[in-house]
Protein backbone atom coordinates (compact mmCIF):
# COMPACT_ATOMS: atom_id res chain seq x y z
CA UNK A 1 0.00 0.00 0.00
CA UNK A 2 1.32 3.00 -1.03
CA UNK A 3 1.12 6.65 1.19
CA UNK A 4 -0.18 9.83 -0.06
CA UNK A 5 2.42 12.50 -0.10
CA UNK A 6 3.32 13.56 3.40
CA UNK A 7 2.31 17.61 4.33
CA UNK A 8 4.24 18.60 7.41
CA UNK A 9 1.75 21.28 9.18
CA UNK A 10 3.59 23.98 10.88
CA UNK A 11 2.62 25.29 14.24
CA UNK A 12 1.40 28.72 12.69
CA UNK A 13 -1.01 27.12 10.07
CA UNK A 14 -2.84 25.84 13.38
CA UNK A 15 -5.71 27.22 14.69
CA UNK A 16 -3.31 27.17 18.54
CA UNK A 17 -0.69 28.73 16.56
CA UNK A 18 -2.70 31.34 15.13
CA UNK A 19 -3.69 32.18 19.27
CA UNK A 20 -0.44 31.80 20.00
CA UNK A 21 0.42 35.20 18.81
CA UNK A 22 -1.97 36.64 21.38
CA UNK A 23 -0.97 34.52 24.33
CA UNK A 24 -0.77 37.61 26.59
CA UNK A 25 -4.15 38.55 25.80
CA UNK A 26 -6.47 37.58 28.71
CA UNK A 27 -9.65 38.52 30.43
CA UNK A 28 -10.59 37.94 34.10
CA UNK A 29 -14.20 37.76 35.52
CA UNK A 30 -15.73 38.37 38.97
CA UNK A 31 -19.44 38.36 40.15
CA UNK A 32 -19.99 39.53 43.30
CA UNK A 33 -24.11 39.82 45.14
CA UNK A 34 -25.13 41.59 48.07
CA UNK A 35 -28.40 40.27 48.90
CA UNK A 36 -28.96 43.98 51.49
CA UNK A 37 -28.94 46.00 48.09
CA UNK A 38 -30.33 43.08 46.39
CA UNK A 39 -27.39 43.97 43.26
CA UNK A 40 -25.27 41.74 41.37
CA UNK A 41 -22.15 43.06 39.78
CA UNK A 42 -20.17 41.46 36.95
CA UNK A 43 -16.59 42.72 36.77
CA UNK A 44 -14.55 42.26 33.71
CA UNK A 45 -10.73 43.13 33.33
CA UNK A 46 -7.73 42.36 32.02
CA UNK A 47 -5.81 42.18 35.19
CA UNK A 48 -7.16 41.05 38.23
CA UNK A 49 -5.43 43.66 40.37
CA UNK A 50 -8.25 45.87 39.58
CA UNK A 51 -10.67 43.84 41.38
CA UNK A 52 -9.50 46.03 44.43
CA UNK A 53 -11.61 48.71 43.02
CA UNK A 54 -14.41 46.16 45.11
CA UNK A 55 -13.46 47.78 48.11
CA UNK A 56 -14.80 50.84 47.90
CA UNK A 57 -17.35 52.27 50.24
CA UNK A 58 -20.55 51.29 47.73
CA UNK A 59 -19.12 47.67 47.90
CA UNK A 60 -19.18 47.10 50.85
CA UNK A 61 -21.85 44.72 51.69
CA UNK A 62 -20.77 42.94 48.05
CA UNK A 63 -19.60 39.30 48.64
CA UNK A 64 -17.36 37.35 45.70
CA UNK A 65 -18.78 34.08 44.40
CA UNK A 66 -16.77 31.30 43.89
CA UNK A 67 -16.75 29.32 40.74
CA UNK A 68 -17.80 26.35 42.08
CA UNK A 69 -20.69 28.22 43.43
CA UNK A 70 -20.98 29.26 39.82
CA UNK A 71 -20.52 25.96 38.02
CA UNK A 72 -17.28 27.25 36.09
CA UNK A 73 -13.29 25.30 36.22
CA UNK A 74 -12.06 28.88 35.83
CA UNK A 75 -13.20 32.57 35.70
CA UNK A 76 -10.58 33.58 33.01
CA UNK A 77 -10.35 33.55 28.99
CA UNK A 78 -7.70 32.82 27.27
CA UNK A 79 -6.47 34.78 24.29
CA UNK A 80 -9.24 38.00 24.33
CA UNK A 81 -8.86 41.39 26.03
CA UNK A 82 -12.26 42.70 27.77
CA UNK A 83 -11.98 45.35 25.17
CA UNK A 84 -12.75 42.26 22.19
CA UNK A 85 -15.84 40.61 24.03
CA UNK A 86 -17.20 44.00 24.43
CA UNK A 87 -17.25 45.05 21.14
CA UNK A 88 -17.82 41.46 19.71
CA UNK A 89 -20.84 41.11 22.15
CA UNK A 90 -22.26 44.26 22.91
CA UNK A 91 -22.20 45.95 26.23
CA UNK A 92 -24.66 43.10 28.05
CA UNK A 93 -21.73 40.73 27.32
CA UNK A 94 -24.37 38.71 24.83
CA UNK A 95 -27.00 38.75 28.12
CA UNK A 96 -30.50 38.69 27.41
CA UNK A 97 -31.44 41.48 30.19
CA UNK A 98 -34.11 44.43 29.92
CA UNK A 99 -31.71 47.48 29.10
CA UNK A 100 -33.64 49.61 31.71
CA UNK A 101 -32.48 47.71 34.68
CA UNK A 102 -29.07 46.96 34.49
CA UNK A 103 -25.92 49.95 35.33
CA UNK A 104 -23.20 49.23 33.01
CA UNK A 105 -19.38 50.80 33.79
CA UNK A 106 -17.39 50.76 30.89
CA UNK A 107 -14.06 51.99 32.15
CA UNK A 108 -11.84 49.82 29.90
CA UNK A 109 -10.03 52.59 27.77
CA UNK A 110 -9.02 54.66 31.36
CA UNK A 111 -8.63 51.83 33.99
CA UNK A 112 -9.07 48.53 32.33
CA UNK A 113 -12.41 47.51 33.70
CA UNK A 114 -15.66 46.70 33.13
CA UNK A 115 -18.92 46.76 34.95
CA UNK A 116 -22.55 45.20 34.69
CA UNK A 117 -24.99 46.00 37.72
CA UNK A 118 -27.97 43.99 37.81
CA UNK A 119 -30.79 42.89 40.44
CA UNK A 120 -30.31 39.74 42.04
CA UNK A 121 -33.23 38.32 39.96
CA UNK A 122 -31.33 38.21 36.79
CA UNK A 123 -28.63 36.34 38.11
CA UNK A 124 -29.47 32.85 37.02
CA UNK A 125 -28.69 35.08 33.26
CA UNK A 126 -25.54 36.11 34.60
CA UNK A 127 -24.34 33.39 35.49
CA UNK A 128 -25.24 31.72 31.87
CA UNK A 129 -24.01 34.17 30.37
CA UNK A 130 -20.18 33.88 32.01
CA UNK A 131 -20.02 30.31 31.14
CA UNK A 132 -20.97 30.94 27.47
CA UNK A 133 -18.46 33.52 28.01
CA UNK A 134 -15.93 31.18 29.61
CA UNK A 135 -16.32 27.91 27.60
CA UNK A 136 -15.72 29.38 24.51
CA UNK A 137 -14.31 27.27 21.88
CA UNK A 138 -10.98 28.23 20.16
CA UNK A 139 -12.15 28.89 16.61
CA UNK A 140 -14.76 31.35 18.43
CA UNK A 141 -12.09 33.21 19.88
CA UNK A 142 -10.08 33.42 16.85
CA UNK A 143 -13.10 34.89 15.19
CA UNK A 144 -13.37 37.74 17.58
CA UNK A 145 -9.73 38.92 17.26
CA UNK A 146 -9.86 38.98 13.47
CA UNK A 147 -13.04 40.72 13.80
CA UNK A 148 -11.56 43.34 16.34
CA UNK A 149 -8.44 43.78 14.37
CA UNK A 150 -9.96 44.59 11.31
CA UNK A 151 -12.45 46.93 12.83
CA UNK A 152 -9.14 48.70 14.32
CA UNK A 153 -7.17 48.53 11.09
Amino acid sequence: MKKGPVTSRTEDESLFGLLSSYKSFNTYVSIHLSEKDDLVVLFVTDNPRRWSLMTDEKYRNFKPLRRLSIGVTKLSVKYLLPEHLVKYMGPMLGMKLPSNKVAIVNNLDKDGYFMLETSLKFMPEVVQGIKRIISMPPQKKYEIIEKCLVENA
